[in-house]
């Protein structure tokens, strides 16, 4: 038979128990949110890392050659995104070129480029072409691109698409394409 002399030990030691059960399950909730913490600091340290690892160095500018860093959405070094504006100079007037290298993985379109000029007749033509990425770069480039397509043609007479070319950052901030197959160059200068 139970009294209340021998209920009250079997209460205060079931008591007891439940109350240490409790204690030691806020502990290891408490160590596993630490150790959550700690996971989440040090992601954000490895991002931290990348974008400052010479924290006493001066970075160098966007378009420069030197800048060894990747954009995080692909390989195309982060130096050579952007829009940069070239110009050609030929018997029939002045023409302007507008480059803009976006990101993208090898086989997607990194490059559209838009000409606009005179004709010989008089008219105007504009053209904008679209191409790949070659190959994947080294974190300074250069960039190989494969032949490119006309996406708008007007004239589409007036635009044919374009062979494989390279782009390298020069020392000075500009931009050369270069045909390799003909040595044919034209330089940008970054607008955006």
């Amino acid at each position: 038979m139970v009294t209340s002399d021998t209920l009250m030990p079997h209460l205060l030691g079931t008591f007891m128990t439940r109350r240490w059960l409790l204690i030691t399950t806020i502990a290891a909730l408490t160590v596993a949110l630490a150790f959550v913490v700690v996971q989440l600091v040090r992601g954000q340290d490895s991002g931290k890392e990348q974008t400052e690892a010479n924290p006493g160095k001066a970075k160098p500018a966007a378009s420069s050659p030197t800048d060894e860093k990747k954009n995080s959405d692909g390989p195309v070094p982060a130096g050579y995104l952007g829009t940069w504006s070239g110009s050609v100079d030929n018997p029939s007037g002045h023409s302007t070129r507008e480059l803009v290298i976006k990101q993208g993985t090898v086989g997607q379109s990194v490059l559209t480029l838009t000409a606009d000029g005179p004709l010989d007749n008089g008219a105007s033509y504009h053209c904008v072409f679209e191409a790949g990425l070659a190959s994947e770069p080294t974190p300074n480039g250069p960039i190989q691109i494969a032949p490119s397509t006309v996406t708008v043609g007007e004239p589409m007479s007036s635009c044919t698409a374009g062979k494989a070319t390279t782009l390298t950052l020069l020392p000075n901030g500009t931009l050369s394409r270069e045909t390799p197959e003909t040595g044919e160059k034209l330089t940008y200068t970054k607008t955006n």
